[in-house]
């Protein structure tokens, strides 16, 4: 699991935990408001009141009970007042339905709250016991007791329960997080294979049925283009090598006629130099097929087929060797400074030396006044370090920039050519303008 996704997965929780928490206490609120009659206890005209207000306004006066003030008592609604021998001494609003005389056994079925189906209420006064009826069916009342360790344990079980609750909404929300966990990754991992151009094909039902369906359509269209692609690139690739094959031959004839025409001794010297030219530019025009078809092959960072193990030292002497020899001008030199000779790397010989060769030739070509060409190699730990540096004008800031990007057209592609054949050789290649142009180039040792 990363750590977006168990960023994400924590978020889940707590925000569970957190509404569990508040819907916990909006329960317990809810609970007591449901539970509670406030009518009942705070209305002026509750029971309770009204029986308070009578037993405060009741009074004797030479044997009879006088209510000394009018108590204002909600219709069908009666008291009566009993006195020690369960006589009837007063009474409001009596119904006929209702005894004059009771017993013991009558004032304790009384308390249980009912007489006659009266729901009634009691107070005992200094002139007997007061007792104030209801309408029928008005009130309900229930037997409910609790022990005193009822209510010294109820904060620990009110804790507990509220434990309980936040654990089983996190268990829920794992649950639930643990579901969704596995869609998302889902999905990423189907973004990822895209992303490498793998086809992707996402079952398209729950919650990410949409995204996954766009998933699957954008992995086709992926596809279809890359198929695409592929042929376009085979038709040009095929297109390049036989245009190479068709230009080599007669190319060939070319050169081998100004080669002789130059070794001839009977032609004058202004041919001859004329000979000499159009050998020089067939070179340049071998060269340029050969980049052609090198640039078809490494477009898409295909790896060298031909790698063996090669010697850098004996590579780079060949190949100043042969610019040398093919007239470098007075104007040029190049300097060698090879301190470790039994360097040995793993490449292609022919993409290496062309690679080199390209840097050398175009430290020449973008100098036309001259100038020094320094080549050093040198070993540190596992890694051999190639340098190739000059003492010239340096190359364009927008050459560097896109020195990764091979260009369209035939100019300007000896750097970016020798840049992906060092890189797909595993190679770190460094290039910069500092007194000049340098590139430096370290190999894995073999």
């Amino acid at each position: 699991m990363n750590k977006t996704a168990l960023k994400i997965f924590t978020y889940f929780i707590l925000t569970s935990v957190i509404i569990s928490t508040i819907m916990l206490c909006i329960y317990f609120a809810g609970f007591a408001f449901i539970a509670s009659d406030t009518f009942s206890n705070s209305n002026d005209s509750s029971p309770r009141r009204i029986l308070n207000s009578i037993s405060e306004n009741i009074s004797t006066a030479g044997g009879e009970v006088l209510l000394q003030n009018d108590v204002n008592i909600p219709d069908n609604t009666w008291c009566i007042l009993l006195n020690g021998e369960g006589n009837i001494i007063w009474s409001l609003n009596k119904p006929d339905d209702i005894p004059d005389h009771y017993t013991i056994n009558d004032i304790a079925n009384m308390t249980k709250w009912f007489l006659n189906d009266y729901p009634v209420y009691e107070k005992a006064t200094d002139h007997g016991l007061l007792v104030l009826g209801t309408p029928k069916n008005s009130v309900g009342k229930y037997d409910i007791e609790y022990s005193m360790n009822w209510f010294s344990t109820l904060p620990q079980r009110i804790f507990i329960i509220f434990f309980m609750n936040i654990g089983l909404a996190a268990l829920v929300a794992c649950l639930v997080g643990i579901n969704l966990y596995r869609k998302i990754n889902t999905l990423t991992k189907g973004i990822k294979n895209m992303s490498s151009e793998k086809p992707v094909k996402l079952k398209e039902k729950g919650i990410f049925k949409e995204m996954a369906k766009n998933i699957n359509e954008t992995s086709r269209a992926l596809g279809s283009k890359n198929e695409a692609l592929a042929k376009r690139d085979e038709v040009r690739s095929n297109w390049i090598s036989g245009i190479s094959h068709d230009i080599r031959t007669p190319l060939s004839m070319i050169m081998g006629y100004s080669e002789s025409l130059e070794s001839s001794g009977e032609i004058k010297e202004c041919d001859r130099k004329k000979a000499e030219i159009i050998k020089s530019q067939s070179l340049k025009i071998k060269k340029l097929l050969e980049d052609l078809n090198l640039i078809s092959s490494l477009e898409y960072d295909m790896q060298p087929s031909r790698k063996k193990p090669v010697k850098i030292c004996p590579l780079i002497r060949n190949i100043v060797s042969e610019i040398i020899n093919n007239g470098l001008s007075d104007k040029y030199s190049i300097t060698l400074d090879l301190k470790y000779e039994p360097a040995l790397i793993s490449g292609d010989e022919f993409l290496l030396e062309r690679a080199v060769f390209n840097i050398i030739n175009n430290s020449i070509t973008h100098n036309p006044k001259g100038c020094t060409i320094n080549i050093s190699e040198y070993r540190e730990k596992n890694n051999v370090y190639l340098k190739i540096s000059d003492n010239g004008i340096g190359v364009p800031d927008n050459v560097l920039k896109n020195i990764n990007i091979i260009p369209k057209t035939a100019h300007g592609i000896g750097l970016p050519l020798s840049y992906r054949i060092f890189t797909v050789h595993s190679c770190k290649f460094t290039a910069l303008n500092k007194d000049g142009f340098s590139v430096l180039i370290e190999f894995p040792l073999k």
